[in-house]
């Protein structure tokens, strides 16, 4: 998980269990929870923040993230590299040009 995800989480569980954590005990939660996926965070604090009583030890954490199916992850779409959106703009410009005159419709966007 990376540091902005993790201080979302933190931030979240300690607003909500009204607790706040030493920057050590911190860096030991950010040290653990880097091999969390950042496509789980969102539900896995989700899960904690309706199962656990109090602020979720990393043990419960890790609980929710075995618990979690599959089906309820939410999937990072993967970053395109510069050489696959300049490709994916050409073929639009292509269709674009193909179809340049085919309608009689206001063009609306550019």
């Amino acid at each position: 998980m990376n540091k902005k995800n993790f201080n979302l989480m933190i931030k979240t569980f300690s607003e909500v269990y009204e607790r706040t954590l030493n920057p050590y005990v911190i860096g030991i939660y950010f040290d653990i929870f880097q091999e969390i996926p950042d496509s789980q965070v969102a539900t896995i604090t989700r899960s904690c923040l309706q199962k656990c009583k109090y602020f979720p030890r990393p043990a419960d954490v890790f609980e929710q993230l075995s618990e979690t199916p599959e089906k309820y992850i939410v999937k990072q779409e993967p970053e395109l590299t510069k050489d696959e959106i300049e490709k994916f703009k050409a073929e639009a410009n292509k269709i674009k040009d193909m179809l340049k005159g085919k309608f009689n419709m206001p063009e609306t966007a550019k």
